[in-house]
């Protein structure tokens, strides 16, 4: 009994000394958790504190750009409005100029896809075209390089069009004498062999806009493409207007 009784207190002491050393254990494991766990919290306040300081230096920085980037917009505003006075258009003018010109060197490329029989009828846009690039080319703006080489590319193009959608054979008419040959683009029109129509006198002028700016003036020995149609378009019904508008206004103001 006495060796049982000696066994049995051996054994809670082992079995006390074994549950202190597991709590020394586990007081230790839990004070090294809890130190690094303020060593990282420590760490992510430093790190944070470092984005907040980056932040605010980017913020300033963009910023000081934003205003350096205002200062040169309105350089070139300037620059812009000095180049305008010197052309002697306004920013609404350049604007659509630049805006037609790609329109229209769009609508040229769509027409470069077509083939030749596709292209016949086309032929009145062609001319409406071919007025309008000419009519760019005499403009101030033509005269800088970049937008001069543009307009002269687009008449090349629409003139390799033009032949394109009449075989190659574009009609003409020499322009003959009022005294021997009674020419005018009313008569011209009403030739059969030209429409047989006087009434589409129009066509023979918005087709030759480069060289008839009045259309009761024509000159002898002219060479004018006679655009074909057996209609007048809408842009051609609309300067017919103007022109007997302004004739009527003309005789209104004589009486």
């Amino acid at each position: 009994m006495k060796k049982m009784s000696l066994l049995y207190n051996f054994m809670l002491v082992l079995s006390l000394a074994l549950v202190l050393v597991v709590s020394t254990a586990a007081n230790a494991q839990d004070n090294m958790k809890k130190s690094d766990w303020q060593e990282a919290m420590k760490s992510a306040t430093s790190r944070a504190a470092d984005l907040r300081a980056n932040l605010a230096t980017a913020d300033k920085n963009i910023a000081d750009l934003k205003s350096q980037v205002a200062a040169k917009d309105g350089d070139v505003k300037a620059c812009e409005d000095a180049l305008f006075g010197l052309l002697g258009v306004s920013r609404d003018e350049w604007e659509a100029y630049q805006r037609d010109l790609a329109a229209m060197e769009k609508r040229v490329a769509e027409l470069q896809g077509m083939s030749d029989d596709q292209l016949v009828n086309y032929k009145d846009e062609l001319v409406q075209l071919k007025s309008k690039a000419d009519g760019m080319a005499k403009s101030n703006i033509a005269k800088l390089s970049r937008f001069g080489s543009r307009v002269a590319a687009l008449q090349s193009k629409i003139d390799a069009l033009m032949k394109s959608s009449t075989g190659g054979k574009e009609k003409s008419y020499t322009v003959g004498t009022w005294a021997r040959n009674h020419d005018c683009l009313w008569n011209i029109a009403k030739k059969p062999d030209i429409y047989g129509n006087a009434w589409l006198w129009p066509k023979i002028w918005q087709g030759n806009r480069d060289k008839i700016k009045d259309p009761d003036v024509i000159k002898p020995k002219w060479v004018l493409r006679i655009p074909e149609g057996n209609e007048l378009s809408k842009e051609e019904k609309s300067a017919s207007r103007k022109y007997y508008n302004k004739k009527s206004s003309s005789a209104s103001a004589g009486h």
